[in-house]
């Protein structure tokens, strides 16, 4: 390959990159994971449900795309050579890819959206203790003792812990863009700083305070 083609190629994987780490891509795929991955578990069997969805990423995917590519000028073969070039088969170039590929490789998208499941699980187990003092018996002794109003409230944490992470992600990018345009040498979270801890902001929350103030157990029945 010529210099000036690996410059190009170079350029293109860059500049995809970019892209993905910004919220153009990370927010509707973040939101898309969290709206469906719930049905998602780590057994062997796949659910007609799974192929419902996978389908449904994989045109968010490449609307997602498309509309970026058209938006920078890279026409279909750059984004392949680019793609299939050592520069994108590194360890990094990887990760930053994860969610591209997954829309390639259904293995892949099922493991990130069980994985997302059990992250939200654990974030609305670790809010609950937080509140509660204590993690509840029917949390720690399986899913099988859940009665149906107990999986309802789960539902409900589930559900406010991932519109308030939206209502945050689009606060703090509001506040980066204003730091950026007074402070040019002043950098927000980047890829080696720690998100603040999700605490920090539901205790801002109103629906989240809430559900503290009435003392939420997800083991009790609600009041009549």
């Amino acid at each position: 390959m010529a210099a000036g083609e690996e410059d190009d190629v170079e350029w293109v994987v860059d500049t995809i990159a970019g892209f993905l780490r910004g919220p153009a891509w990370s927010i509707p795929i973040l939101e898309f994971m969290e709206h469906n991955c719930e049905v998602f578990d780590d057994e062997e069997e796949s659910k007609l449900s799974y192929t419902e969805i996978y389908q449904e990423y994989q045109a968010l995917v490449e609307r997602l795309l498309e509309d970026y590519l058209k938006e920078v000028g890279i026409n279909e073969e750059k984004f392949q050579e680019a793609f299939s070039s050592p520069l994108a088969k590194t360890h990094t170039s990887q990760a930053i890819l994860q969610t591209v590929l997954a829309a390639e490789d259904f293995r892949l998208f099922k493991k990130m959206m069980v994985q997302k499941n059990i992250e939200m699980q654990l974030q609305a187990i670790r809010i609950i203790k937080e509140r509660n003092g204590v993690v509840p018996e029917c949390l720690t002794e399986g899913s099988d003792v859940f009665s149906e109003i107990e999986q309802e409230e789960m539902k409900i944490l589930r559900e406010v812990l991932r519109q308030s992470k939206e209502e945050y992600e689009i606060e703090q990018e509001r506040k980066r863009t204003e730091e950026v345009s007074a402070l040019p040498l002043c950098v927000g979270y980047g890829d080696d700083k720690e998100c603040p801890d999700i605490l920090s902001w539901l205790s801002q929350i109103p629906s989240i305070n809430a559900i503290s103030h009435k003392h939420y157990n997800p083991c009790s029945a609600p009041e009549p």
